[in-house]
């Protein structure tokens, strides 16, 4: 978008209009975020760190107050973008890849994978050698409500360990485990899916997001893990869609996740449990003959039919 350099100062004669920190217009990481800079935390970052002016004034407050039709923004220098459709897609990060958009040292990042043409940034983070389902967006507030520890929004992993995990490792995961000092992962919900060659297959659901959590969890618990795959994000799955690859969100896969995102834990309750879809949890039990209750949404509604479509969820290759 083409505009004089919104840095400049204004012309002689005319004082600056200061942002306000009152009530009255929109919180500028609000604003930012609508427009597709990143997450609600992400733009309190290049806020916080003097990127951002309004009216030629550096400002430091993510809280600070401003007209997106009077106020002038600018980031690193440059006017930010108009209104835009939010778009919403999920991709398939191959192992080996960034999740970030820059990297100094050249190597390989997500952004090379994006759809072209609109201005897009992940969701959250898969470590470098963590392959899966990534969520990209421009929607800025959406990401907020999927990032933030207090919607718990779960994470489900497949991972392959070193060894066969016991009762005593399985409860320490599930309950909880010392990350580091001072530091403890929520509860989780896990399950032995199978065993092959010396080395376990376990399905992990988190609702933290904690830098490596799910690897770190594991090798508390002496099981080194070998690889790790993210199959699902909240009601998201990533199906059969080849590493590299992307595709939009159906209409109902975004009202789910946007559900989803809306709904917030208790305060000061610590998740039981990171949904681990029952489908899975239940196999066990059908094996021996048991009768499995129908799941049931948080809003009673049944799930039967849900594999139906191919927006279903699909068992991941393990």
């Amino acid at each position: 978008m083409a505009a004089a350099d919104p840095a400049s100062p204004p012309p002689a004669g005319r004082r600056p209009r200061p942002a306000r920190t009152t009530d009255g217009g929109i919180r500028l990481n609000k604003l930012l975020a609508s427009r597709g800079l990143g997450s609600r935390r992400a733009c309190d970052a290049l806020i916080e760190a003097g990127s951002v002016r309004v009216n030629g004034t550096v400002v430091r407050e993510p809280g600070t107050r401003v007209e997106p039709g009077r106020d002038r923004v600018a980031v690193h220098g440059r006017a930010i973008p108009g209104p835009s459709a939010l778009r919403h897609y999920v991709l398939h990060k191959p192992a080996g890849v960034l999740t970030t958009l820059d990297d100094p040292q050249g190597r390989p990042t997500v952004r090379a994978l994006f759809p072209r043409g609109a201005r897009l940034f992940p969701v959250g983070r898969l470590d470098a050698d963590t392959s899966g389902l990534l969520v990209i967006t421009n929607d800025g507030e959406l990401a907020h409500h999927l990032m933030h520890p207090r919607y718990g929004v779960a994470k489900l992993y497949r991972a392959r360990v070193d060894g066969v995990p016991d009762a005593t490792q399985l409860k320490r995961l599930r309950e909880g485990v010392e990350l580091e000092p001072g530091v403890t992962s929520g509860s989780s919900e896990v399950r032995l899916r199978a065993v092959r060659g010396g080395r376990a297959i376990l399905d992990i659901a988190v609702r933290e997001g904690r830098n490596r959590q799910v690897r770190r969890m594991c090798e508390a618990v002496g099981l080194p893990v070998r690889t790790l795959h993210r199959w699902g994000y909240g009601p998201l799955r990533l199906g059969d869609l080849p590493p590299g690859a992307w595709r939009a969100l159906s209409p109902k896969e975004l009202a789910g996740l946007n559900a989803h995102g809306a709904r917030a834990l208790s305060p000061g309750v610590r998740a039981p449990g990171a949904g681990m879809p029952r489908r899975l949890l239940g196999q066990t039990a059908r094996r021996r003959g048991r009768s499995r209750p129908v799941a049931r949404r948080r809003n009673g509604a049944s799930r039967k039919g849900r594999r139906a479509g191919p927006q279903g969820p699909k068992r991941p290759r393990g």
